[in-house]
């Protein structure tokens, strides 16, 4: 509950669970016990009962409340729920006790009957609504994270179709498809068995991302198939124009990855560099440490920089925030472009 509902609860709610409790404490008590009281009671009497009970039905609330918010600073509901759920009960209970002790302890006038047997029933009347507040407090708690996890689950699937987007907007691009398909028309009387392969690397790279559309992560392993699948086009277009040089390692089917992070991160270096036979672009993906990608390439930009550029890289940093994941590092100088990458270890 946020701060205008607890305004408007202490506000609207504490009166109103001080008449319900006066109703309560009514019907607890023989009717005979209660006529005889209210026999002696004049107009005041009433009201000072009821701000009691109004009194008593806010002690109820806020010393909730305000033990919800202490113990949320070093004792969290997540992890040690039912310990946390029997410290916030037992500390309310017990100040709740000492509170009612305390009232009772005040020498009321006779005609107000207020004798052990009501002292205990406030105690047990007590008791049940702070099982029920804190019951209430660690259902609110999970039904907001539940609602966090929902929103940040949504808005992952949205980034995650906007990478998907991007990466299909490059690969509908009229230049792109005419490009692919240039190279497969001279591959055919040269080279027929170059051109099977690369219509069978383009089918597959649309295969994984129509496959993958609606995946938070992405074993390393199969991220990097397709990659290679990537680069095959590129290699057979553009030749020694573009080195590409991958370190693979063992036990990658541990990590993984957002799909098309590799993919963005190289069409990105493509993209924004000027290369050629004489001045390739050297594209390097490494693996430093187990937990570790590193992707870098020599750094030779374009005169006009392209529309676009490091929308790739937003895409990749706003998806490991949303998966609550370290996010990317950029190393950026005249001469290298480098990302560190998280990988993320997947079930």
């Amino acid at each position: 509950m946020n701060k205008k509902g607890y305004k408007l609860f202490r506000l609207y709610g504490y009166p109103s669970f001080g008449l319900l409790l006066y109703l309560i404490f009514i019907l607890l008590n023989p009717f005979e016990r209660t006529y005889n009281s209210w026999k002696f009671y004049v107009a005041m009497d009433f009201f000072l009962e009821f701000t009691f009970c109004t009194i008593f039905a806010a002690a109820l609330f806020e010393t909730g409340i305000q033990l919800n918010k202490l113990i949320n600073m070093f004792y969290s509901w997540e992890r040690h729920f039912l310990s946390r759920f029997t410290i916030q009960l037992v500390v309310q209970v017990s100040v709740l006790y000492l509170l009612i002790r305390l009232f009772f302890s005040i020498d009321f006038p006779s005609r107000f009957g207020y004798d052990d047997l009501l002292t205990r029933q406030t105690i047990i009347v007590g008791i049940i609504f702070t099982l029920m507040t804190t019951a209430i407090f660690a259902a609110e708690h999970f039904f907001y994270r539940w609602t966090d996890a929902r929103l940040r689950s949504m808005e992952m699937e949205q980034h995650s179709t906007k990478a998907q987007l991007e990466a299909l907007k490059l690969q509908l691009d009229p230049h792109f498809l005419f490009n692919n398909l240039s190279t497969v028309t001279a591959l055919i009387d040269r080279r027929p068995d170059t051109a099977t392969l690369y219509v069978t690397k383009l089918s597959s790279i649309y295969r994984y991302m129509l496959a993958n559309r609606t995946e938070h992560t992405i074993s390393l392993q199969k991220e990097l198939e397709f990659i290679e699948a990537y680069l095959f086009l590129y290699e057979i277009r553009y030749g020694n124009s573009i080195k590409v040089n991958i370190e693979h390692r063992s036990a990658m089917a541990r990590f993984g990855l957002p799909p098309l992070t590799l993919q963005l991160l190289i069409e990105n270096a493509i993209k924004h560099n000027v290369f050629s036979i004489d001045s390739p672009l050297y594209i390097h993906i490494d693996f430093p440490k187990e937990n570790l990608m590193v992707v870098e390439n020599n750094r030779s930009p374009k005169a006009e920089k392209e529309d676009g550029t490091q929308v790739g890289i937003r895409n990749i940093q706003e998806r490991y925030h949303l998966l609550h994941q370290p996010e990317p590092v950029i190393v950026e100088n005249d001469h290298l472009f480098r990302v560190e990458i998280p990988l993320i270890i997947v079930e």
